[in-house]
């Protein structure tokens, strides 16, 4: 299939640092980053009662123009409703971290992941609606309320977006619901198998563990210590042995020359040629 292109760029201040080159580099056959990461400023303020951005003032400060399938702006400040994903005209999404970055910190997740998820989540959305992203205000019914830890969960709790973070899945439900749009199988079971990449890495797995399970931790923590010390023990046995052997292989034992000299003649004295002289 081909891939579908996305622009994506920074809009506003962001009060953390994401791993650009990992975005763009990241190896997915379903989609890939068009060109650099452009970063955009705000020009208007707030225009709701809660300090959020709606959705009429985002489309006029996003770019209409961009070379990509749909563009997707990665922004901090709350935006309509406070969701943290809305849908603009000309196929552009705005992807706030607001309130999120907080969760992800909480729970050691890495804040690429939310945008790798939200990407994942994108593309199907363009894929199921004939190539390309509707407006917030049409309906299509494609997120459920209940949390499953799928691409789709509504997550009206922000902080639910954890159970689809590490990884994420695509719900049967959701999974059936993809066919009858003629999303063709092999491309969902193909998202299905890249979204598994989308994890925590080892160590804060390990750290949660610890947090999860912490007697458990403290007596593997005890055997591996023991392991440890009896492996250590061994090695320096072997070592020191095997020195110890070398030492007494190599011991100088002092002669007298007297004796040396006796050593020398009964030499002499035994040897064929001195027998066939004598005689």
């Amino acid at each position: 299939m081909k891939k579908v292109r996305i622009k994506l760029g920074v809009i506003g201040y962001l009060p953390f640092d994401f791993n650009r080159k990992l975005i763009k580099k990241w190896n997915s056959d379903i989609f890939e980053i068009v060109d650099d990461i452009d970063d955009f400023y705000f020009t208007k303020d707030a225009d709701t009662f809660d300090w959020a951005f709606s959705d009429k003032l985002l489309s006029r400060e996003l770019p209409i123009r961009y070379d990509g399938d749909f563009f997707m702006g990665i922004t901090y400040v709350p935006i309509e409703d406070n969701f943290y994903c809305r849908r603009l005209t000309h196929n552009r999404v705005v992807l706030s971290y607001f309130e999120i970055y907080n969760v992800l910190k909480t729970e050691n997740i890495p804040v690429e992941n939310f945008l790798l998820r939200s990407l994942y989540a994108s593309c199907l959305v363009y894929l199921r609606n004939e190539q390309t992203i509707p407006g917030s205000t049409e309906w299509f019914g494609y997120t459920h309320d209940d949390t499953r830890g799928c691409l789709f969960d509504m997550n009206g709790n922000k902080s639910d977006v954890v159970f689809s973070l590490d990884p994420p899945i695509i719900c049967d439900d959701c999974t059936n619901r993809i066919r009858q749009e003629k999303v063709p199988d092999n491309t969902t079971n193909l998202i299905k198998k890249e979204i598994k990449r989308i994890k925590k890495g080892r160590y804060y797995k390990i750290t949660q563990f610890i947090k999860r399970k912490p007697v458990l931790s403290i007596i593997l923590s005890g055997i591996f210590g023991i392991l440890l010390s009896l492996t250590a023990s061994i090695i320096y046995g072997a070592t020191f042995n095997r020195n110890k052997n070398s030492q007494q292989n190599n011991v100088f034992i002092p002669c007298h020359p007297d004796s040396l000299n006796l050593q020398k003649t009964n030499k002499i004295i035994n040897s064929p040629n001195v027998d066939s002289i004598t005689n």
